[in-house]
């Protein structure tokens, strides 16, 4: 067995390998002459000088931290607000882009020169990713050359669930959990501490059990005393391993050999080399066999497999061709494995025959196989499945078989929306007309994906602006029976379309952020929250910055019964508060349209005592519940600012205004190009990708908003091919 701190090791050498993965581009050249000195005095002195002292903060006596150590602490302050684009304000004049860049890179270099390193590795973290300047991204200037730093990265949460299930083990926990913050599933920083550790090595044991004697389907009882009592369990189905723990006598190097042989081709799913095949034997299988027998020692070479880095990390080092710039293009079998991953969640045949048969070098081949896996029919659910084991069927959501079998794709969608956190919003029943079934509302915003993923045409803006929905597929709303479920689409009876789109009341709806599942996942347990969807909408679409909520801070509305929940946001309209409120209200706000449940209103309900209700499925529905009058229009007024672009900023009235707004903007499709990149890359975008952005955004728009197209450009691009 290989020792537990040994394995600890490994997996954090790997987890620094792959952080490197993510590490900063170069900044630009500081070409300012002597100091940044003049450059602060002249857009921040005037608000942050010895009379004034706004936020309690003075710089007009400032000077350069190699010349006064003393306003180290200072210059760091300036370096976080400049960097987040907090300071100035936008009614103050403002440096231009090349002038903060300069300012940045020339506090860092004189922090260098006092020895201050500072961390960027924070700035790999995905809710960093977004300090890049987007204008410089998509301006042409950055020529690259782009690449991926080499890397060992841990398999997502959903390949070691697959890889578990494709194994029968029914039994088990999957520890991989996301980063601290907003992120996808599958970023390659996701760390292993030792409490992952342990469940790891928990679950290999049960593995290496179950592939032995087969599925548990009976645990073992409390009168089973015998240490090796397993319960009841059916299906074992190697009979390599079968044979292996019946022998009565020990067993001979060959049958060891075979065993060894057999459990690599299963799990590693490639031979072992002849040095991998002594040690396995002689330092593992046969110490254990020796030790406790061909049972226990078996599995204690399962197990050890099952917890090493080959079967728990993905290699991406760079083992092709050397350029002389000093990258390596992934190796054809670094690549089956990297596109699999890419487009599935366990390694396609296909492609480990085109890397074993020598058809998967170039970028051309990586096309070609790209676009076999896209478009081909047998790649579809219900008809032949695309992964190695035959018999796995993808975990999506009883989808049905005219849903795609890629279940990355769906995946990217309900992780940028962030839809799919649905059901974990608690609503309680007693205020809903019925019974709340997030997990059916999330179903149908999948299905509103794949008919729009289906056509493959202006796919992202579709999302933005459609008003017809996917409706009652598979959940308990089919013939109408679940009144409730009907009430938060604004429906009285059954009329949507069995087997297509249903056209949603004219006027209420516009893509995904105006459908139940979205507004639900974005909202409070008992009433809207204008913040969180405005922060979603500043920095998934708007490319902005949200600080975090200062240290000290109690955010905490007012209780004002008989006020809306836009009367009682006021309290945010203070200098204090609103520095960051003004990022997230005014798009939060035209939300106010739809209760917490999703339903489209244009009044508030009020009681007879003047009580607002927060939701209009609160009302009216029998006994004990509150008899309310739509009294109060809703006010759905909110605006977009500070984004540079002219045709996006200003006022808008509502909802369907701002997603139709959104739509048409380059900025914000760029803004999701950009996240397609961090979700199949597993890292943040830097200015070497520049040239990659560039050629995802061509794609798309030039074969009229195809989200596949897009796909096929990253992952024939130089950041996905190269490492170095």
């Amino acid at each position: 067995m290989i020792p537990r701190r040994l394995i600890l090791l490994v997996i954090l050498t790997a987890t620094f390998l792959s952080t490197r993965a993510t590490s900063a581009a170069p900044g630009p050249a500081v070409t300012l002459d002597s100091s940044a000195v003049p450059l602060v005095q002249k857009y921040c002195a005037g608000c942050h000088n010895e009379k004034t002292r706004k936020a309690k903060f003075r710089i007009d006596d400032i000077q350069p931290p190699t010349a006064h150590r003393a306003d180290v602490t200072r210059w760091e302050k300036v370096l976080e607000m400049v960097s987040i684009g907090d300071m100035p304000p936008d009614d103050k004049p403002q440096p231009t882009r090349v002038e903060r860049e300069q300012l940045i890179a020339w506090i860092k270099a004189e922090f260098a020169k006092l020895g201050k390193r500072l961390d960027d590795s924070a700035h790999a973290l995905p809710h960093y990713a977004n300090r890049i300047d987007h204008t410089s991204l998509f301006s042409g200037e950055h020529k690259g050359p782009a690449y991926t730093s080499s890397r060992v990265w841990r398999v997502s949460p959903h390949i070691y669930d697959q890889m578990l299930r494709d194994l029968s083990l029914n039994d088990f926990t999957v520890p991989l959990t996301k980063l601290e913050g907003e992120a996808f599933d599958d970023y390659a920083l996701l760390y292993a501490d030792e409490a992952t550790l342990g469940t790891l090595i928990q679950n290999a044991k049960r593995t290496a059990v179950t592939l032995v004697h087969g599925r548990l389907v009976k645990p073992r009882g409390a009168g089973d005393k015998k240490r090796d009592a397993r319960g009841q369990r059916v299906g074992a189905r190697h009979r390599a391993f079968i044979d292996f723990v019946k022998l009565e006598s020990t067993p001979t190097q060959e049958q060891m050999q075979e065993a060894v042989r057999y459990a690599f081709d299963l799990l590693l799913l490639r031979s072992p080399t002849d040095v991998e095949l002594e040690r396995y034997v002689a330092h593992n299988l046969a110490p254990n066999v020796k030790a406790g027998g061909p049972d226990a020692g078996l599995r204690g070479m399962l197990t050890s497999i099952l917890i090493s880095p080959e079967y728990l990390f993905r290699m991406e080092i760079g083992l092709g061709e050397r350029l002389p710039d000093g990258r390596r293009m992934l190796s054809p079998n670094e690549l089956a494995y990297a596109l699999s991953y890419a487009l599935h969640d366990h390694p396609i045949d296909d492609l480990l025959k085109a890397a074993a048969d020598g058809r998967l070098k170039t970028r051309r081949d990586v096309e070609r196989e790209v676009r076999k896996v896209l478009t081909e029919r047998k790649l579809y659910r219900g008809q032949i499945p695309a992964a190695r084991r035959k018999e796995t069927i993808w975990p999506v959501g009883k989808l049905g078989m005219a849903s795609l079998a890629n279940p990355r794709m769906l995946r990217f969608f309900r992780e940028f929306f962030d839809y799919g956190k649905a059901p974990d919003v608690f609503k309680d029943d007693s205020r809903h007309g019925g019974k709340h079934n997030p997990k059916s509302l999330v179903l149908d915003a999948d299905w509103l994906v794949l008919s729009v993923l289906s056509e493959d045409k202006q796919v992202f803006e579709r999302l933005l602006t459609t008003d017809q929905y996917m409706l009652g597929r598979g959940n308990g709303a089919r013939h109408g029976k679940n009144v409730g479920y009907l009430a938060v689409y604004n429906l009285t009876e059954p009329n949507w379309v069995e087997r297509g789109p249903t056209p949603m009341p004219e006027g209420q709806r516009a893509g995904i952020l105006t459908h139940p599942a979205w507004l639900v996942a974005h909202s409070g347990n008992f009433e809207n929250d204008p913040v969180r969807r405005g922060k979603w909408i500043q920095e998934r679409l708007l490319g902005g910055i949200v600080p975090e909520i200062p240290i000290g801070v109690e955010a905490q509305l007012p209780e004002k019964p008989k006020q809306t929940l836009r009367q009682r946001f006021e309290i945010v309209n203070a200098e204090s508060c609103w520095r960051c409120h003004k990022k997230m209200n005014p798009l939060g706000n035209p939300f106010e349209a739809y209760d917490d449940f999703g339903r489209f209103r244009t009044k508030h309900h009020v009681t007879e005592n003047g009580h607002v209700v927060a939701s209009d499925l609160e009302v009216n529905r029998g006994r004990n519940t509150p008899s309310a009058e739509p009294r109060i229009a809703v006010d759905t007024t909110g605006y977009v600012k500070g984004t540079g672009d002219a045709a996006l900023d200003g006022e808008v009235k509502d909802a369907i205004d701002l997603a139709h707004r959104l739509a048409k903007s380059p900025r914000v499709r760029q803004m999701f190009i950009r996240h397609m990149f961090r979700f199949w890359m597993g890292r943040n975008e830097t200015l070497n990708d520049s040239p990659t952005l560039m050629a995802m955004d061509k794609a798309y728009t030039e074969s009229d908003g195809s989200f596949s197209e897009a796909l096929v450009a990253l992952l024939t691009s130089d950041s996905f091919l190269y490492r170095k």
